[in-house]
């Protein structure tokens, strides 16, 4: 009977164990222990919602964060979670600046500062207006904000089978754009599913993989050497309550039926 004698090792397992040690390492190396969040965005196209898809439960309502930032823990997978959400900027009117000054507020409720930004944006028809709206409140962070923002895209269910990259290109450069800046990096998130998310802890490590390749999270600090002052709003006079009555057109708001969309790794 011939003796089962172990399979000599081969250069091919020798390369394929070294790789497989390599990548436990590298992912064990950008593992996180905590995670800070901030989510912005317009009202209503599910920024909110966002939130309460990662805390895994209902904590941010849209009454309770239209004029202030709420912050929320959780954890996820082993890792402690903070979100805090901001107020939603207006599609069309102007921001007032006591909204906006809450709105950077958001990044000193996480000291010492967020690994992240979430840019929630919901999928529809996209302007040059909400080019111009998104850049006029995210740059209140400093440019370096850029660094550490992902795309969230929302109500992605109005694509039905249509890729999320094919949506991108037929936006145009204005779309485009965005994701230029924050080098491509985006996520697709379906906050029609309740408890337990199978796409939060695949956003988690996106965050991780930011942290990562930037080399750390935002410094509030550093948007005190590029600070510009807030613009003084021209229709300091109107009703702010009034300014939040309507939300941004086209956002997926009126859908009766939600389908569960796979998320779109972050690039």
């Amino acid at each position: 009977m011939a003796e089962n004698k172990p399979r000599p090792t081969t250069t091919r397992d020798a390369a394929g164990t070294e790789e497989e040690a390599k990548k436990k390492a590298a992912q064990a190396a950008i593992r996180l222990d905590q995670i800070r969040l901030v989510v912005l965005g317009w009202r209503w196209p599910g920024k909110s919602l966002t939130g309460n898809t990662i805390i895994g439960r209902e904590e941010f309502r849209l009454e309770r964060a239209a004029e202030f930032c709420v912050k929320r823990q959780t954890e996820v997978d082993g890792r402690e979670v903070t979100v805090v959400d901001t107020p939603g900027w207006f599609s069309a009117q102007d921001t007032p600046p006591s909204y906006k000054q809450e709105l950077v507020r958001g990044a000193a409720l996480c000291p010492p500062g967020p690994h992240a930004f979430l840019l929630v944006i919901p999928v529809g028809m996209f302007t040059d207006v909400d080019r111009a709206r998104i850049e006029e409140h995210v740059s209140l962070f400093g440019e370096h904000v850029w660094k550490h923002t992902i795309v969230v895209f929302t109500w992605a269910e109005v694509l039905r089978t249509i890729p999320i990259e094919r949506y991108i290109r037929r936006e145009g450069k204005d779309l485009q754009w965005v994701l230029e800046k924050c080098k491509h990096r985006y996520f697709v998130i379906n906050n029609c599913i309740y408890g337990e998310h199978p796409q939060v802890g695949r956003l988690l490590e996106g965050v991780e993989r930011l942290v990562a390749n930037e080399g750390g999270y935002y410094k509030p600090e550093e948007v005190e050497k590029e600070k510009k002052p807030v613009e003084e709003n021209k229709n300091t006079d109107r009703d702010v309550r009034e300014l939040g009555a309507r939300p941004k057109q086209n956002s997926g708001l009126g859908l009766s039926k939600a389908m569960e969309v796979d998320p779109v790794p972050s690039k």
